[in-house]
């Protein structure tokens, strides 16, 4: 197998490269709409004689996407089923298999950040865009995200995850660029023990700019 991670300093975005050795086909997952990022994704795949197959997106937002076919050409474009989404795109459900080569991803629908996100895991390797911050919780921007649809996602689907599963956010904001499922559920203090109304509150209190005031944990 082949896996690099990449990261756009401009907007703090961890994008991934992933490739079956034995059959050269590649997937992508969370490029940013750059050309200079499109222009080294791509040198590296002929550098290495892979086939890009996938590019496959954890969310959207409005336009961000757009022209993203254009940039490479060939590939299918996967991403949960959303109103963004274009003609020709393929809708990522959960529990869908992506195939590449002799490797595959399992989809697995984490909405809240958006309400048509998913995450993709790969052997043991999560992908989850913004569903899981490390050390955090993402906001957003606009009014899409739904936070007890992120805490259900987070709590129900990842967190049930083996211990040992690698995290890869869709951002680094704070020098993390990989932790794991049993790290998050012990010390993400957005979900360390806390119930659904107190992860509530502390979203609220980020969405706002404010520091969240954490509840006394028992021990």
């Amino acid at each position: 197998m082949y896996f690099r991670q990449f990261f756009d300093p401009t907007r703090a975005a961890m994008s991934y490269l992933l490739a079956d050795s034995a059959s050269g086909a590649a997937v992508i997952v969370d490029p940013v709409v750059d050309p200079c990022q499109a222009l080294i994704f791509n040198a590296l795949l002929a550098e290495r004689r892979l086939d890009l197959r996938l590019v496959l997106l954890t969310h959207l937002h409005h336009s961000l996407h757009d022209g993203i076919e254009a940039l490479y050409p060939g590939a299918g474009i996967v991403a949960g089923m959303a109103p963004g989404a274009r003609p020709g795109w393929r809708a990522a459900a959960d529990l869908d298999v992506l195939p590449f080569g002799e490797e595959a991803l399992r989809v697995i629908a984490t909405p809240g950040h958006t309400p048509h996100s998913v995450s993709y895991l790969w052997r043991d390797r999560l992908f989850c865009g913004d569903a899981l911050e490390l050390g955090g919780c993402a906001v957003s921007q606009d009014d899409e995200a739904e936070p007890g649809r992120i805490y259900d996602s987070v709590t129900r689907r990842l967190f049930t995850l083996s211990d040992e599963v690698l995290v890869f956010p869709g951002h680094d904001f704070h020098g993390r660029t990989v932790s794991t499922i049993g790290e998050e559920r012990r010390h993400n203090p957005f979900f360390q023990s806390l119930g659904r109304d107190a992860f509530l509150t502390a979203f609220h209190a980020r969405q706002q700019g404010r520091t969240p005031v954490w509840p006394a944990l028992s021990t």
